[in-house]
């Protein structure tokens, strides 16, 4: 009886000594077995999309009566991730309106979807605001989410262009104070030098200055008589 009680004891003792061996060499391979793939499969990095270049012509608009454009072009790159949209928005003088233009691949003007340029168009309306309207931001996406935006300060910096000016063209009708005082110049020399004042309407609202004022001296040299003839 004594022989089977022992041999129960040695066997939960085999046991237990075995069941401890299995923790420890289950603690001992656990960290081993989580850092292995760390290794393996290294956490993905990813950078926001470069802006190599920007730019837009004319920089100085005359609004008609019709809608009128201009050309954007931009050169942007990423390392790892293609190009998804490309977005330009100026905002005017007084930050009441905001005109924006939208790019994508098919607007690819050179290059691939990772180093490429492209380039589209940006339309004023004759309703469009006359002054100074600033580049309010511009911002690149690639397709994983990384962005990079730029405003008017740091376009600058980089040595983009950021402002453009825009006026309206003058109506015949409607001549600028600066028309009117010219004008009205004109008259009085016409009236001095006792020519008829109606030949030189319209004169000051054209080019023809020079050859306006020219016609006034050949007028008064050789159709009038001279006073100081010897």
């Amino acid at each position: 009886m004594g022989m089977i009680v022992s041999a129960k004891l040695v066997m939960a003792l085999l046991v237990s000594l075995l069941i401890l061996i299995g923790l420890n060499a289950i603690t001992i391979c656990i960290p081993l077995t989580v850092a292995q793939p760390s290794g393996a499969c290294p956490a993905a990095s990813s950078s926001p999309p470069i802006i190599q270049n920007f730019n837009f012509s004319p920089k100085e608009l005359i609004l008609d009566n019709v809608s009128t454009q201009i050309e954007l072009v931009t050169q942007v790159a990423d390392e790892g991730n293609d190009i998804e949209s490309i977005e330009v928005v100026f905002s005017s003088p007084s930050e009441n309106q905001s005109i924006g233009a939208f790019m994508n691949s098919t607007n690819l003007l050179s290059g691939d979807a990772r180093n490429g340029s492209y380039c589209t168009n940006l339309s004023f309306s004759p309703t469009s605001e006359e002054g100074a309207w600033t580049l309010d931001h511009m911002m690149v996406c690639d397709i994983a989410g990384d962005c990079k935006k730029i405003n008017a300060s740091s376009a600058e910096m980089l040595g983009f262009p950021a402002n453009m000016q825009i006026a309206r063209r003058a109506e015949p009708g409607n001549m600028t104070s600066s028309q009117v005082s010219q004008a009205s110049r004109d008259r009085v020399s016409a009236l001095h030098l006792g020519l008829d004042s109606n030949e030189l309407r319209g004169w000051a609202s054209t080019d023809k200055r020079f050859f306006a004022q020219r016609k006034i001296i050949i007028n008064s040299v050789f159709n009038r008589p001279s006073i100081c003839w010897p």
